[in-house]
């Protein structure tokens, strides 16, 4: 019997230190885990620790980088101001001083002149010209770049624009034995559109197909479809001349391109012809493409425009002689375009006053009846509305006829003329055939 107790004894201790062993592995457990969730826990606010410190660096380099792009974005601003006040300076500058060649140049046009001072006369015009393109193209390509290019909407004879730019090119063209064809199909007399910009893109496409045809011919093809509310125009200008190559083709468009470096040298241009073109078609709702080979090319252009509400008021020399002898005061502050409109208007016959400001105006119409007062927009003082406004409150006996001299006719300044009391405009350089459809529409020959 002791004996079986000592063993039940042996049992109970053994059962007891295993029950300790085990509670002794359990506090260590929850040791060892305690100490882990520890380590873990410093752990982690040591990464929270990290990642705030890294995201308060993140913020301070996201506020000077924003800084730095504010900064940069008002340089860039600032230059874009900069650049547009030198274009605007650089335009007016260079304008004035070529719009009084041209001008002149068409008032002598209209004297008698002998052979060699014909001669002369054509490349005065044709080199006044081509740098007027040149100055437009820089500038037309600024604007269309800083999307502040607009355009005009006015009703013009889409077969005299472009024959205008045929005949301009033609001595050109036919000085090198190569014949030139103007044809036109399916035309209304009358569109309503930018034609200003009709007759640039008929310009740098004729002047490419002059610049790289040496012989052959160079054919100018007008044609219209009707469509709802207007029309499409389209213009092909095909030559005979160098082609254009396949690698050439693709980069045609590009502002600033030429075929190769030897294309500057040998013809000229600044590249910037066909990139504009491009432009001004897309502008009016339009395509432009080229098809090529190794001789020979065809540009083709298509444009959407209005239908216009009236028919032209065509002048030829003929009706210009005829024109009834009329009082024209001329108001502009520059002295040579002064003296370009006094020299085009006594060409026509006219009797014609200038004044150098709008008080002047003012003051000339107030003491004498004019039948047409030409009157530049913008003037230093009093510009050209404000004394539209005023003359019209004289108390005359007769109202004249009053236009617009400006440089950028487009819808707001159509307006703005409207509702000073203006009766019509002339876009400046002031051409001969303006300013006899002018007198024409006064003296009611039109």
């Amino acid at each position: 019997m002791l004996h079986v107790a000592e063993d039940d004894g042996g049992v109970e201790d053994e059962r007891l230190a295993r029950a300790y062993r085990r509670a002794a592995r359990e506090r260590e457990a929850r040791r060892a885990a305690e100490m882990l969730l520890e380590q873990k826990s410093l752990e982690l606010y040591q990464s929270n620790e990290q990642l705030r410190q890294q995201a308060s660096r993140l913020e301070a380099m996201v506020d000077a980088r924003t800084a730095e792009l504010s900064a940069a974005l008002e340089q860039a601003t600032a230059a874009t101001r900069a650049k547009s006040d030198f274009l605007a300076t650089m335009s007016h500058e260079i304008r004035t001083p070529l719009n009084a060649v041209i001008g002149l140049a068409d008032v002598l046009a209209m004297s008698p002149l002998n052979d060699e001072q014909e001669r002369h006369l054509a490349v005065l015009i044709r080199s006044a010209g081509s740098l007027l393109n040149l100055v437009n193209d820089i500038l037309d390509f600024s604007k269309i770049e800083s999307g502040h290019l607009e355009l005009e909407r006015r009703d013009f004879d889409p077969a005299a624009e472009i024959g205008n730019v045929v005949e301009a090119f033609r001595p050109q063209v036919e000085a090198k034995d190569v014949t030139l064809e103007y044809r036109v199909s399916g035309l209304p007399a009358v569109m309503r559109g930018d034609s200003l910009r009709v007759r640039q893109i008929a310009t740098n496409l004729l002047s490419n197909a002059a610049k790289f045809t040496a012989q052959g011919r160079i054919v100018v093809a007008l044609s219209a479809t009707a469509r709802e509310g207007g029309w499409e125009l389209r213009l092909t200008v095909s030559d005979t001349g160098v082609g254009v190559k396949a690698e050439v083709m693709e980069r045609l468009f590009e502002p600033f391109m030429q075929g190769d470096s030897s294309i500057t040298r040998n013809f000229g241009g600044t590249g910037l012809g066909l990139a504009i073109s491009r432009r001004l078609a897309e502008l009016m709702a339009g395509t432009i493409t080229v098809t090529s080979g190794e001789a020979g090319s065809t540009f083709a252009v298509t444009l959407s425009l209005e239908a216009a509400a009236a028919e032209p008021v065509r002048i030829d020399a003929q009706r210009a002689a005829t024109l009834p002898r009329m009082s024209v005061l001329v108001v502009d502050d520059h002295d040579t375009n002064r003296m370009v409109a006094q020299a085009l208007l006594r060409k026509l016959g006219q009797r014609v006053v200038a004044a150098a400001s709008g008080p002047e105006a003012i003051e000339f119409a107030g003491r004498e009846a004019f039948d047409l007062i030409l009157m530049d927009m913008q003037m230093p003082g009093m510009d050209g509305l404000t004394a539209t406004r005023e003359i019209r409150s004289l108390p005359l006996t007769r109202q004249p006829r009053i236009v617009a001299l400006t440089a950028n006719a487009f819808d707001r300044d159509r307006e703005r003329c409207l509702e000073a009391g203006m009766d019509a405009f002339v876009t400046k350089p002031v051409r001969a055939e303006d300013v006899s459809r002018e007198l024409l529409a006064l003296s009611g020959a039109a």
